[in-house]
């Protein structure tokens, strides 16, 4: 498995970013994956993948 080069926290989710991809985590599991290469638009990502949850939980 190729280690984590850094992470951090954004509205209650872990992000976990290699040199290809960012891992989305939400209580221990991985609920998204975004392929950006800025914090900024990796957040866009994190907003999208909580969005698209939250409309699942009320659909």
């Amino acid at each position: 498995m190729i280690g984590t080069h850094f992470g951090f926290f954004y509205k209650g989710c872990r992000v976990e970013c290699t040199r290809k991809e960012a891992r989305i985590i939400l209580h221990g599991k991985v609920v998204g994956k975004s392929k950006a290469v800025s914090r900024a638009a990796i957040e866009k990502d994190v907003e999208r993948v909580i969005a698209r949850l939250r409309e699942g939980e009320d659909g």
